[in-house]
C-alpha cells in the first residue's frame, strides 16, 4: 500500500502535541485519534508495525491535531466518547461524559437490585449515557430522559439507538415542567444537573469553558442547588415508598444538599468519589 508509515506518522504527529500537552498526554491524545477515526487499536499498532495510512487518512490527522492544539476537546474532535462500556456520540450540544458520572452509575447499579426499579427518570440527559447505562442495567426497567435542549435530545436518540437501548427522550425544563410524565409514579430519579458556581469559572480549564456548553455547567451563586430543589419537590410526591433519587454534585455543597433533602422530606447520605471528593447524594 503506497502512503505513509504509521510509526513515522504518529512519532510527527505527537511530537507536534507534546508543544502544548504533556508528553505522555501527547501520546495518549494519538492513540485515541487513530483508534476512533480509523478503528486502528494499540494492539494492531504493535503487532503491525509496518502499518500505512493513506493520504487523506493523513489529512484527517493533521487537521485534528490542529484542533487539539487549538484546545478543542479530543471527544469533540472525534465525536466519540467512551462511557463505561458504551460507545457515545458527542458535539460540542452536550457535555463530554466524566468518570465521576461513570462512577455514579457504578455506585447505583452495585446498591439497587436488579428486579428494581420499574421506572426511571434520568433528568438532564445530555448525551443519554446516565440514561442509557442504567437501561443497559435496568433491562425491564422504563427509562425516561429528559433536557431542555433539542440538539442534546438528538444526539442522545442515536447513542441510545446505537447501543441498543430503549429509552424514551422528552423535551422539557425541569425549572418548568410541563409533561405528563413527571405525574407518574417513578422508582429512581438520577441527575447531573448543573452545579459550577459562576464564581469558580476562574478555577475552570479553558477546553471545557471554550467548548462545553454553559447551560449544562453552571448555576447563580445566589442559588446554587435550584435544580436539586427542583428535582426533589417533582420527585417528593411520585417517588415509590422504596424509590431513591441520586445526584452528582458540588464537591463543595455536601453539607447543603443533607440539610435541603432533610427540609424537603429525604433521608439523604453523601458519597465519595475514586478522587476521596464528596461527589454523590443518595436520598430516599
Amino acid at each position: 500500500m503506497i502512503g505513509f508509515n504509521l510509526q513515522k506518522t504518529k512519532r510527527h504527529f505527537t511530537a507536534l502535541l507534546a508543544e502544548k500537552y504533556p508528553q505522555r498526554e501527547a501520546e495518549q491524545l494519538m492513540r485515541i485519534l487513530l483508534e476512533d477515526l480509523f478503528g486502528i487499536d494499540w494492539n494492531q499498532q504493535l503487532m503491525n508495525p509496518n502499518l500505512r495510512i493513506d493520504e487523506f487518512q493523513y489529512y484527517q490527522l493533521g487537521e485534528a491535531v490542529k484542533r487539539l492544539l487549538s484546545g478543542e476537546p479530543v471527544q469533540y474532535v472525534t465525536g466519540m466518547a467512551r462511557f463505561n462500556d458504551l460507545l457515545l456520540k458527542v458535539s460540542p450540544a452536550v457535555l463530554i461524559p466524566r468518570p465521576e458520572t461513570e462512577e455514579l452509575v457504578l455506585k447505583i447499579g452495585t446498591c439497587l437490585p436488579k428486579e428494581k426499579p420499574i421506572r426511571i427518570w434520568d433528568i438532564g440527559t445530555g448525551s443519554g449515557c446516565i440514561a442509557i447505562a442504567l437501561a443497559k442495567h435496568f433491562a425491564d426497567a422504563e427509562v425516561i430522559a429528559f433536557d431542555v435542549s433539542e440538539a442534546a435530545l438528538q444526539i442522545a436518540k442515536e447513542n441510545a439507538e446505537r447501543n441498543g437501548v430503549q429509552v424514551t427522550f422528552v423535551q422539557d425544563d425541569v425549572l418548568n415542567p410541563k409533561s405528563e410524565f413527571f405525574s407518574r409514579p417513578v422508582d429512581l430519579v438520577v441527575s447531573n444537573p448543573p452545579y459550577v458556581c459562576n464564581s469558580e469559572r476562574a478555577m475552570m480549564e479553558s477546553n471545557v469553558l471554550d467548548w462545553e456548553p454553559e447551560n449544562a455547567l453552571f448555576v447563580p451563586d445566589d442559588d446554587p442547588l435550584l435544580f436539586y430543589r427542583q428535582i426533589l419537590e417533582l420527585a417528593n410526591n411520585r417517588l415509590t415508598p422504596n424509590g431513591q433519587v441520586w445526584f452528582e454534585i458540588n464537591e463543595q455543597m455536601g453539607e447543603e444538599m443533607v440539610k435541603l433533602c432533610s427540609c424537603m422530606g429525604f433521608d439523604a447520605d453523601v458519597l465519595y468519589d475514586f478522587a476521596g471528593k464528596i461527589r454523590f447524594c443518595r436520598c430516599s
